[in-house]
C-alpha cells in the first residue's frame, strides 16, 4: 500500500531525483562539448574574418591606369594589375564574398596581410613562409613568355641577343629571368603598354612577355615587322600569402590554385589580360588618345 500518495518503488524514493540530476548534467555538459566544437569550426572556416565582415580585402599591385585623359598623361592615376584583380575577383567568387582591392607597393602587400589590413595577398610574391605570413605551395604562374625583334634585323637567336637590351614592364613574370639567363640588360617601364611603345621607339632589341600577349600582338598589322626568337621562358614562380598560422585559409587558397591549374582557368584569365593589351597598343598606334 502507498503512503501519503508517493510509490517509492524498489529502488527507494530517491532514485528518480538522482536520474533527473544526472539528465541534467549530461545535458550542460553535451552543451559546453558542442559550443567549444562550434567555435572551433568556426576558426578552422578560411578567412573566417573575411566571412565575418562580408567582404573579402585582397592587396594586389597598382599599375598606372592604362586609359588615359586626351591631352595629357596623368602617372598618378593608379587601377589594379589586372591578372591580379582577375584571381581575387575569383578567390571571393568561390569563397561567396565580394572583394575589396588594396593596391598596395612591393612588399606592401605581405605587410598588409601580416597586420590584418587584408586577408590575402596576390602580388607576385616568393615563397617565404614565417611567423606572419602563410603561403599556398603551388605557384600560379603558367605559360611561357617570348621575344618579339625586328623580323629582319641582326638578333635571329638568343645567342645574338647577347649584350643587348629587353623592354618589359614593371612586374613581368618573364622579363628578369630572361635577362638572367641570356646577360642582356633589362629596361622595365611602369605599364605594360609602355614597355610596348618603347620597343616600337627602338629604345630596345626585344620585347619580352606573355606569349599569349605576342599572339595577340602579331595578329596586328603594324606588328608584321617583327618575328619571335625561337625558344621561350619559364615564369618566375609566383605565390599567394595568407595570414599565419591560418593553415585553413591557406588550404583554401591551395585548393584554388590548383584547380585553376587543372583548368583552363589560368590561360583564360592571362588571354583577356593580353587582348586588353593589344587593344590599348592599337588605340596608342592609331593615336585615339595621346601618350
Amino acid at each position: 500500500m502507498a503512503s501519503d500518495g508517493v510509490s517509492a518503488g524498489p529502488l527507494g524514493p530517491h532514485y528518480g531525483s538522482r536520474a533527473r540530476n544526472r539528465t541534467i548534467v549530461f545535458l550542460l555538459v553535451l552543451a559546453c562539448i558542442s559550443a567549444v566544437l562550434s567555435r572551433f569550426v568556426t576558426l578552422e572556416k578560411p578567412f573566417a574574418a573575411a566571412a565575418l565582415r562580408g567582404r573579402l580585402i585582397v592587396a594586389v599591385p597598382p599599375r598606372p591606369a592604362p586609359v588615359l585623359t586626351v591631352g595629357h598623361v596623368d602617372r598618378t592615376l593608379r587601377s589594379p594589375d589586372p591578372f591580379s584583380a582577375a584571381l581575387a575577383e575569383d578567390l571571393g567568387r568561390r569563397l561567396g564574398l565580394p572583394v575589396d582591392l588594396l593596391l598596395s607597393g612591393p612588399g606592401a602587400a605581405a605587410t598588409a596581410v601580416a597586420t590584418g589590413k587584408a586577408d590575402v595577398a596576390i602580388d607576385a610574391l616568393p615563397f617565404r613562409p614565417g611567423s606572419g605570413l602563410s603561403f599556398s605551395p603551388v605557384s600560379y604562374a603558367t605559360g611561357r613568355g617570348q621575344a618579339l625583334v625586328l623580323r629582319h634585323g641582326n638578333v635571329h637567336d638568343w645567342a645574338a641577343l647577347r649584350g643587348g637590351s629587353i623592354c618589359t614592364s614593371t612586374g613581368n613574370a618573364y622579363g628578369p629571368r630572361a635577362a638572367r639567363l641570356h646577360n642582356v640588360r633589362l629596361i622595365t617601364y611602369d605599364r605594360p603598354l609602355d614597355a610596348l611603345l618603347a620597343f616600337q621607339a627602338g629604345e630596345c632589341t626585344a620585347l619580352v612577355d606573355d606569349e599569349l600577349v605576342i599572339k595577340s600582338l602579331l595578329k596586328q598589322p603594324d606588328w608584321s615587322y617583327y618575328s619571335v626568337l625561337p625558344g621561350d621562358i619559364a615564369p618566375t614562380p609566383s605565390f599567394i600569402a595568407t595570414a599565419g598560422g591560418d593553415t585553413a585559409s591557406m588550404r583554401f587558397v591551395d585548393t584554388t590554385i590548383r584547380a585553376w591549374r587543372q583548368s583552363r582557368w589560368l590561360t583564360t584569365a592571362r588571354e583577356n589580360v593580353a587582348k586588353q593589351l593589344a587593344f590599348d597598343m592599337f588605340i596608342a598606334e592609331n593615336d585615339l588618345y595621346c601618350h
